[in-house]
């Protein structure tokens, strides 16, 4: 049975070129499109001083601005996806100590950033004070791995064979 609502619309337009998203198709090269979508700083869409146009983002840049936009957004709070976002509200809704609230965090990261059908696999995610962090950070001294506020980090494969390293840090009180 077919959608009503798209019975006798065409396909796609000869020569116009791909939307860049991400799906079935792959450009030329082989691997999977990660997405072209307008650049945005702090919410706000940027405009070109030359143009006076939009800029857009594509690529792995497209990818990491999406998951930070994922993870910057409050669970249930897009009316149109309530399953979108990070459920940050919960981690101070227990009296829960550090170590199972950074638990709590991993796991909700995981959940949505692989939630996005870019993100083949959240390979790993850890805290300033695991010695993972070290590892990718070895100049840093132990005042500035230890405080009342956190880094995480999350290593994330993409559909297109990259792997991303996504940042983000706050208090865990």
């Amino acid at each position: 049975m077919t959608d009503p609502g798209t019975r006798g619309l065409p396909g796609p337009v000869p020569g116009t070129p791909g939307l860049g998203l991400p799906g079935p198709g792959t450009p030329e090269g082989g691997a999977p499109s990660l997405g072209r979508s307008l650049r945005a700083d702090a919410g706000d869409l940027v405009v070109d001083d030359r143009t006076g146009r939009l800029t857009t983002v594509e690529g792995l840049d497209a990818l990491a601005q999406a998951l930070v936009l994922t993870v910057e957004t409050q669970l249930g709070s897009d009316r149109l996806n309530t399953g979108f976002g990070f459920d940050r509200l919960a981690v101070g809704r227990y009296a829960l100590g550090v170590h199972a609230r950074k638990e709590y965090i991993k796991m909700e990261l995981v959940r949505c950033l692989s939630a996005d059908r870019r993100v083949t696999d959240v390979r790993e995610v850890f805290f300033q004070d695991d010695p993972r962090f070290l590892e990718l950070q070895p100049g840093l001294d132990d005042a500035a791995r230890t405080g009342r506020t956190y880094t995480v980090v999350a290593l994330v494969d993409t559909v297109a064979g990259d792997t991303l390293t996504l940042q983000s840090g706050g208090r865990l009180e």
